[in-house]
């Protein structure tokens, strides 16, 4: 099983648990274990159910998460689902995918897309810039990744217990 933080697409909103049922990108699709996915269903009752789609960067502004949303038929956005389905597809291993959303797509982030890279470093100088010149969204992305961190942590722990 595969947790962490994706943007949501669509109507769902930063806090939602998403439990993903397929993951796309340019390449093509990728399903997740059905059987994983019953079970993890079983566990997380208000997960929703969503397709990903995976993107070469943050996307930052609500046109574009609109334009991902109606262009791959997703819920959900990030950076590295169809690269891990695709290196655990390779080994044959049964995989599912859970996220919890740490922002959603009614809004635009402040302008953070060159301040985390592909493969994943966040560059400090560039996020402190980003949010210097959109305080207000800044501080929402902030509370929304502060309140998905505490909810895939509170997620992680009810999944371990049972």
């Amino acid at each position: 099983m595969v947790t962490g933080l994706c943007g949501a697409l669509g109507a769902h909103r930063a806090g939602a648990i998403l439990l993903y049922r397929e993951v796309v990108d340019d390449a093509g699709v990728l399903r997740c274990d059905d059987a994983l996915l019953a079970r993890l269903g079983r566990a997380l009752p208000g997960a929703a159910l969503v397709r990903a789609c995976t993107a070469g960067r943050v996307v930052t502004t609500a046109a574009e998460r609109a334009a991902l949303a109606a262009r791959f038929d997703a819920g959900a956005v990030d950076m590295e689902a169809t690269h891990l389905a695709r290196a655990l597809a390779a080994r044959a291993i049964p995989f599912a995918m859970v996220r919890v959303a740490s922002d959603d797509a009614s809004r635009d982030l402040p302008p953070i897309g060159d301040a985390i890279d592909t493969g994943g470093s966040l560059h400090a100088g560039r996020l402190a810039v980003a949010f210097a010149r959109r305080p207000r969204a800044a501080l929402e992305f902030v509370r929304g990744v502060v309140g998905a961190l505490r909810a895939l942590r509170a997620l992680v722990a009810s999944l371990s217990a049972a």
